[in-house]
């Protein structure tokens, strides 16, 4: 299917430039699950999952507000600055649409070995993590650049 064509050849992109600094994710995950007692990865998971969300709530609605501003802007200065507004944030929300991702890596990468299941696991929280929390800069500098184009938005009006 073309879709899955498409996402096969960005994922590995993603992994290569928005990948943790981490050596071992595992161990990272091991380390934090002996000091709480409870699966971490797991919950890692489930809270990037709803952030996620939140965050692409947060975009959609600023889709809306950056429709409305270009609804009649005349100078092409604004106009070019919402056009690079607008795409960032569609960029921003394909970065958390991975986050979103329900399984993660295809179950027929998986391993027949539970051992071996737990480290993809670990890679893929951590990733998802990294993805997360850099949108989540990404889209609060966006958000805070919309103030002074609103601004030159209402004063040449």
């Amino acid at each position: 299917m073309f879709i899955d064509g498409v996402f096969k050849s960005l994922d590995p992109m993603l992994k290569a430039h928005l990948s943790d600094t981490t050596n071992d994710p595992q161990a990272y995950y091991d380390k934090l699950e002996a000091s709480e007692g409870t699966d971490i990865i797991w919950n890692d998971l489930r809270s990037i999952d709803a952030k996620s969300s939140g965050l692409l709530t947060h975009i959609s609605v600023m889709f809306v507000v950056l429709g409305f501003l270009a609804a009649d802007v005349d100078n092409i200065f604004l106009r070019v600055l919402l056009t690079l507004e607008f795409l960032a944030y569609i960029f921003a929300a394909m970065l958390l649409l991975r986050c979103l991702d329900m399984t993660g890596p295809p179950l027929n990468d998986l391993s027949a070995d539970p051992s071996k299941i737990r480290p993809i696991q670990a890679r893929e929280a951590l990733l998802r993590k990294t993805i997360y929390v850099r949108v989540l800069r990404l889209v609060y500098v966006l958000t805070a650049l919309l103030i002074p184009v609103v601004a030159i938005k209402l004063m040449t009006h």
